[in-house]
């Protein structure tokens, strides 16, 4: 199928082409060859690369699949698809838009055949890597790295070391080549002593870095800093498939370049080495992730390989007032070896004309405490005074324990907040609840979550009873469950309350330990959501506090499924262990992916805060003890001669720090506040930032208070329940995202719609989700590989099938061996069909396209270019009677079909001839011809469903009653379901 990469005649420009700046204007017209787009705070970069993105395609000097672009967070990248979706003509818009580590992934697992690799590897987390030299921990060459009296000392700084080597392109036989020159000149003479001891600890620290790459590729799992490790080998080691990826790729482009570290910046030069067409984008003053690998040598290692480079200074913001950006360039200043004194350019934001309001000031209080009240009170008074929305402030923290004194003085005056920092889920109450729940199952003598358990809501035991409970049971020296067990039968004098809650909580947990033994964990964990009732409690649907509960419930099971899956055995007693190496290794999920809230007070870690912007900011704690606050030294560092980028110092911390700061302030629209207080606990007193001075061009006044004793005990005050706020409803200038899916359970039970798409409440994987997913994953590598030129054999295409089966779900083994054997059959019957056959033009093409402000996107499972025309193919995994009516009556109604009809005709100006409904189980299919009324009748649907969701419409309403709510995955938790109805009717 050709790609049309012309404007229809008459068709306007896209609107982000016509919005640009003189200099956004140059940077996005650039031709062929190397560009640098230096974009300060607010300059619009994400805009200038997305339409670049878009300039290139229509203008005719890329196909949109000759164009990669990356950044760093899946968040980043789907935001820049949408804008790309949203300004790209007539649907061009199949530019590859990837993190990083998701490119990573994908070259490796294409190519893992050169590399010697298994396409099937699993990627470990930060967590999972200390889990697995724990597992390997005596296979590993280490004598002083693993001492007697604690073995697991130096696991975590191993790791770190050797993830620092991978950011640094350093390999294991260039850190052993090293530490052998190290031995080599060691010599005699004046401390030789102290050169052999360096050169005995590098070649250890050598050594096990092989080892643990070799353990790694033994037991098939790799970590993030392979996935570029090993892009790199591919295009240094195998020329043929480098030049594959290059002719692929004609244009790259770069978004958050100061965050790429060596490795990342090497792999980007060999990807763009035979046409240079490399774009990066990126701000010296915005660099905060040294932590992380980061360098800010890369701009000097892009000046180098491209001398001839263009750049593009952007300084034009459209964020902030002038005073602002003034006191933030004042503070910047400070920092060192700047671009702009290496470039000789000049990076001074110019943002709106400067006011007669204030646009930076310095709060500074006598106790944290006050800091934290007074603050909540200026954003009660503002908010009150200049009708500001709860959603305009945001409080901006540098580590994450600093935001509770906030959250609870918010709370207090009922002011709604939203908090993410760099972690938190396990924290949450809701959560605390479930992992409690699964350790009671799995760990009775623990009486730590037996105890949570039964202070929680669910069981409710008194709280006097429960502290009379807990003696006995530290008295005695018995665990709690015991104790409750005595209550519940009523052999002891507590109260009748007490005892009818520990019976509920005895025989829930009794139920439970007999199910444990039956069911996965995460069959358990949803056994447990449904007869609780619990996620009825995240129904209410104008609570933006209770969707966010919800969210993050959903969030740990999928943690959950996901982690069983590294299991000898998935039950929740050996689950819940291994949830506890990952805590104690140090993993910490994200709560509820932080959306900036219209609605709540906003309080985040400034590295969270990156990219976002609010009317008023205030950081918090800004003291010099905490900003730039000490320096954490590397326990292992990666020695000089090793590492490309400068070795950790006081002067680079204080300037990573700095920037850190600039970037809070660069957060601000409107105002932009410092606060500090001189007592935080403790015997000594807390000075202002440095930072405050140099942004104010003024020392700020330090003041010293001796604390009250009332201020004092105001820190130990229980905290306040968290405030609520409603959730908006989008606006008609909002662009809302649906899928056919959405569309579809939507028509279902609006309700149902808004357990799966916006709580996301997940459900068990069913016999035929299991079945249906296997098929298509199957037939997708089949067709990809043919439509390459291969000739993948019956045996390849049932080897994809048996490697995406799961074994659960099913009612027993023997169903599960039917439907295997059923799905093998199907195979053959495809495979057989397939013989003598045309390639497919796409194979799995993603689509979008707009109609009014609604994204609809999707994918085509096959499309097929012929004499006649197009032809859409979506095929089917569910059964269906052989030689029957049934696949055309199908076709029929099936809307589906009509809608990827009609994204064909908004992506390619064309309407596909024929749009087929193929049943694999039996090869048969059912054919349409789409007409003017399919298409009419397709996008009405589209457009009055969407306006529903967009009015937050999700009132239960089951399309065909009890029928659908028995279908319904979340019938047992709805409230609304007609099920139980329908049951009391029955009895």
């Amino acid at each position: 199928m050709s790609e049309q990469l012309a404007f229809r005649l008459g068709e306007p420009q896209p609107d982000i082409l016509r919005t640009l700046t003189a200099e956004q204007r140059r940077a996005v017209e650039h031709g062929t060859g190397p560009l640098l787009i230096v974009a300060g705070a607010g300059t619009g970069k994400t805009h200038v690369l997305t339409a670049r993105i878009v300039h290139l395609i229509s203008s005719g000097a890329a196909k949109p699949h000759e164009i990669l672009a990356v950044t760093f967070t899946e968040k980043a990248a789907a935001a820049m698809q949408e804008r790309v979706d949203l300004n790209t003509p007539i649907g061009l818009n199949d530019a590859a838009i990837k993190t990083f580590h998701g490119f990573g992934d994908e070259v490796f697992r294409e190519f893992a055949l050169e590399l010697g690799r298994s396409g099937e590897l699993r990627v470990l987390s930060s967590a999972e890597q200390v889990i697995f030299v724990r597992e390997h921990l005596y296979d590993l060459p280490l004598r002083r790295y693993r001492p007697a009296g604690d073995p697991l000392d130096y696991v975590r700084a191993l790791l770190d070391l050797f993830g620092r080597a991978r950011d640094e392109d350093v390999s294991p036989e260039e850190y052993v080549a090293y530490a052998g020159r190290l031995r080599d000149g060691a010599g005699d003479g004046i401390d030789a002593d102290v050169r052999v001891d360096q050169a005995d600890a590098q070649e250890e620290l050598a050594v096990v870095y092989a080892a643990y790459t070799a353990l790694k590729e033994q037991a098939g799992v790799i970590d993030f800093g392979d996935q570029i490790a090993l892009c790199l080998q591919l295009l240094r080691d195998h020329p043929g498939s480098a030049r594959r990826l290059q002719n692929r790729f004609r244009y790259v482009l770069v978004d958050e370049f100061q965050d790429t570290n060596d490795a990342q910046f090497k792999l980007l030069r060999l990807l763009a080495e035979p046409h240079r067409n490399l774009t990066v984008v990126g701000d010296d003053d915005q660099s905060i992730f040294a932590w992380r690998g980061a360098t800010l040598g890369n701009f000097d290692a892009f000046r180098e390989t491209y001398p001839d480079a263009a750049i593009v200074t952007l300084v034009e913001n459209r964020r902030s007032g002038q005073s602002l950006l003034d006191a933030a360039y004042r503070l910047i200043q400070h920092n060192p070896e700047r671009l702009e004194t290496r470039l000789g350019i000049d990076k001074h934001l110019q943002g709106r004309p400067a006011g007669a309001d204030l646009e930076v000031d310095h709060l500074q209080y006598v106790s944290g405490a006050d800091e934290a009240e007074q603050v909540a009170e200026v954003i009660a008074r503002e908010a009150l005074r200049h009708q500001r929305r709860y959603g305009d402030f945001a409080i901006l923290v540098r580590n994450n324990s600093d935001a509770t004194a906030f959250l609870n003085a918010l709370a207090r005056r009922q002011i709604p907040a939203h908090f993410s920092g760099g972690g938190q889920l396990y924290e949450r109450p809701e959560i605390r609840l479930l992992i409690s729940f699964l350790s009671a199952v799995a760990l009775p003598s623990d009486s730590r979550h037996i105890y949570h358990l039964a202070v929680s809501p669910l069981y409710a035991f008194p709280s006097v009873e429960l502290a009379r409970a807990t003696e006995a049971s530290g008295r005695r020296q018995r665990p709690l469950r015991e104790v409750f067990d005595e209550i519940a039968q009523a052999e002891t004098g507590f109260a009748p309350e007490a005892i009818a809650a520990a019976k509920h909580l005895c025989e829930d947990l009794a139920h439970y330990a007999e199910r444990a033994a039956e069911l996965t964990t995460a069959e358990l964990l949803y056994e447990f959501l449904e007869r609780s009732k619990l996620l009825a409690r995240y129904l209410d649907p104008d609570s933006a506090l209770a969707e966010e509960q919800g969210q993050n419930v959903a969030k740990f099971f999928r943690l959950v499924h996901s982690a069983a899956r590294t299991l000898p055995t998935d039950r929740a007693s050996f689950f819940v262990p291994y949830l506890e190496l990952l805590r104690e290794a140090g993993d910490d999920p994200v709560a509820a992916d932080f959306e900036a809230s219209t609605e709540r007070v906003n309080v985040l870690s400034i590295h969270k805060a990156k990219g976002l912007e609010f009317p008023v900011v205030f950081l918090a704690h800004c003291t010099d003890e905490r900003m730039p606050g000490s320096m954490r030294a590397e326990q292992l560092p990666l020695p000089e001669a090793l590492a490309k980028s400068p070795p950790l110092s006081r002067e680079n911390h204080i300037a990573e720090e700095r920037r850190l700061a600039y970037v809070a302030m660069t957060r601000a629209k409107e105002i932009f506040y410092f606060t500090n207080a001189v007592d935080y606990g403790g015997t000594r007193t807390f000075r202002p930032s440095r930072f405050i001075g140099e942004a104010l061009g003024r020392q700020p006044e330090r003041i010293s208070a001796r604390l009250a004793a009332y201020e004092e005990l105001q820190r130990f005050q229980v905290p306040a329940e968290e405030a609520d706020a409603p959730l908006p409803a989008l606006g008609p200038d909002d662009v809302l995202t649906v899928s056919y899916s959405d569309i579809d359970d939507y028509r279902r039970c609006p309700l149902l719609y808004r357990f799966k798409h916006v709580l996301r409440i997940p459900v068990l994987p069913t016999p035929p989700m299991i079945y249906g997913l296997a098929l298509h994953e199957a037939v997708k590598d089949y067709l990809r590989r043919k439509r390459e030129g291969e000739r993948p054999s019956l045996s390849d295409l049932q080897s994809v099938f048996r490697a995406a089966w799961l074994a659960e779900g099913f009612i027993s083994p023997e169903h599960e061996s039917e439907r295997f054997q059923a799905g093998l059959e199907a195979l053959r019957r495809f495979h057989e069909q397939e013989q003598g056959q045309p390639a497919p033009d796409l194979v799995e093409q993603r689509f979008s396209f707009m109609l009014g402000r609604d994204r609809v996107v999707g994918r085509w499972d096959r499309v097929d270019q012929g004499a006649q025309g197009s032809t859409v193919i979506d095929y089917k995994s569910t059964a269906i009677d052989e030689g029957s009516e049934k696949p055309q009556q199908a076709a029929n109604q099936d809307l589906q079909l009509r809608l990827y009809a009609l994204a064909h005709e908004r992506m390619y100006g064309s309407r596909p001839a024929r749009a087929a409904l193929h049943f694999l189980e039996t090869g048969e299919r059912g054919v349409i011809e789409p007409s003017d009324t399919d298409m009419s009748v397709v996008r009405t649907l589209v457009t009055t469903t969407a306006a529903k969701i967009r009015a937050r419409e999700f009132a239960a309403a089951p399309a065909k009653g009890i029928k659908t709510c028995q279908q319904c995955a979340y019938h047992q938790i709805c409230p609304s379901s007609l099920t139980v109805r329908g049951a009391g009717t029955a009895n």
